[in-house]
C-alpha cells in the first residue's frame, strides 16, 4: 500500500479547480486524481520546479480500491472519468506480464503548454475514445448469436465412412 505524508499536500491553481473539468468529477475520480497528483516527484522549486516521473505515473486498480475501501468499477469509472475530461493522459497500457502496471501522464500542471492541458477544452471537446477498452471482449457484427445458431460446434449428424460397415444385429 501507498504510504503518504500526512505533512505533505498537493496544491491546485483556482484555474483548475473551479473548470467545468475538473467540477465534473465525481468524489472517487476526485480522490484518484489527487493520488496519481501526489505521486508525481520533481526537482527544483518554484517556477524551476521539473517534474521528472510525468508520463510514467501509476497507481494500480488494487493500490487505490485499498486506500478507499471500493470496488473495481469505481476505480475504472474514476479513471475513466479523468480520461474523458483531460486531465489525464494513458502513455503505457499495462497487464501483459507481473509487474506491467499502466502508466498516467497528468496534464494538469503549469510547465505545460495549453496545447497539451486538454481539460481547459472540456465542454466542448472530450477524450471519451481515448478510455481503454478490454481487448478481446469486443463482440462485432459478424460474430453476434445469430437467430437458430446456438453456437455449438457439434456435429449432431455424422458422416458415414466409406469402406467400413455398421454392425448390424
Amino acid at each position: 500500500m501507498i504510504k503518504y505524508n500526512h505533512r505533505a499536500g498537493a496544491w491546485y491553481q483556482n484555474e483548475l479547480y473551479f473548470s467545468p473539468a475538473y467540477q465534473s468529477l465525481t468524489n472517487s475520480a476526485r480522490n484518484l486524481f489527487h493520488c496519481m497528483y501526489n505521486e508525481l516527484k520533481w526537482k527544483g522549486a518554484g517556477q524551476k520546479r521539473e517534474f521528472t516521473n510525468n508520463g510514467e505515473i501509476s497507481l494500480t486498480e488494487i493500490q487505490f480500491k485499498k486506500m478507499y475501501n471500493c470496488c473495481s468499477s469505481t476505480y475504472l469509472t474514476a479513471r475513466n472519468q479523468l480520461i474523458e475530461v483531460g486531465l489525464i493522459k494513458q502513455t503505457h497500457r499495462g497487464g501483459m506480464c507481473r509487474g506491467d502496471m499502466a502508466k498516467y501522464k497528468i496534464l494538469a500542471l503549469t510547465y505545460l503548454s495549453s496545447k497539451e492541458q486538454r481539460w481547459q477544452q472540456y465542454p466542448e471537446r472530450n477524450w471519451e475514445s481515448e478510455i481503454p477498452k478490454s481487448k478481446g471482449m469486443t463482440v462485432g457484427k459478424e460474430t453476434r448469436w445469430k437467430k437458430g445458431h446456438s453456437g455449438r460446434k457439434v456435429n449432431s449428424h455424422p458422416k458415414k465412412q466409406k469402406g467400413k460397415r455398421e454392425n448390424t444385429p
